[in-house]
This record gives structure tokens, sequence and C-alpha cells, in this order.
């Protein structure tokens, strides 16, 4: 199972080696079903969640308006 860690701990992704997982990282628990208990250890204490699916970014649109981002100026 794909765990995201939400803040640096150390753990383990193995239930034998415990080394440290850095917040923001994604990791992948071994396989099975101790794989998917440590992954739901570290959810449920709030250390991780899961994995956000690979977005895969969307093609320029060459018909697409351009918006401006900038304020519009205040007028006196």
């Amino acid at each position: 199972m794909k765990i995201q860690m939400t803040r640096t701990i150390q753990g383990s992704l193995d239930g034998v080696t415990v080394k440290e997982l850095v917040g923001g990282l994604q990791y992948e628990t071994v396989e099975g079903a101790r794989g998917d208990r440590l992954a739901r250890y570290h959810i449920g204490k709030g250390d991780a969640i899961l994995a956000p699916a690979a977005i895969e970014p969307l093609a320029p649109q060459p018909d697409a308006p351009l918006i401006s981002l900038a304020r519009p100026k205040k007028s006196k």
C-alpha cells in the first residue's frame, strides 16, 4: 500500500527495519497483510495519508483564452 507521510518520524515499512520516514515523501509498504497493517497504523496515528494517485498533467490547449491573474488597479 502506498502512503504519503504527513510528518517525519522513525518508522517501518516492512515491520522489521526502522528508518526515518520523511514528511511529504511517498513510500510503498511491503506487499500483503503486514504491509496493509503497517500503512493503516501510520495513517491511524496521523503520521501518513493514502498516497494520492499520480495525475498526468494536462496537455496545453492552443485555443484556450489567456487569463490574467493580476489584480485590477484601484481607482482613486
